[in-house]
């Protein structure tokens, strides 16, 4: 956990065994790792809850037909239909 492992920005390199590896995988090996054996000791999440979802403003925006039927999905529009 020294800076000095870092021998650029994308490669990391430590110091005291040698262990060479791309710092970004090493990173998310990291991370992976300490999860799992808080995962495993039972530990509570602190990531926040997501967002209600709501219903305004999303889905698919509907159409009427020259007949006056909705559809999801207007096709090309035909003459004499």
């Amino acid at each position: 956990m020294d800076k000095a492992n870092r021998a650029s920005q994308a490669c990391f390199a430590c110091r005291s065994c040698g262990f060479v590896d791309h710092a970004d995988w090493n990173g998310s090996r990291n991370i992976r790792h300490r999860a799992e054996e808080l995962w495993r000791c039972g530990a509570q999440s602190t990531a926040p809850d997501p967002p209600a979802k709501t219903r305004s403003g999303t889905g698919r925006k509907r159409s009427t037909t020259t007949s006056g039927a909705r559809c999801a999905s207007p096709g090309p529009s035909v003459p004499g239909r």
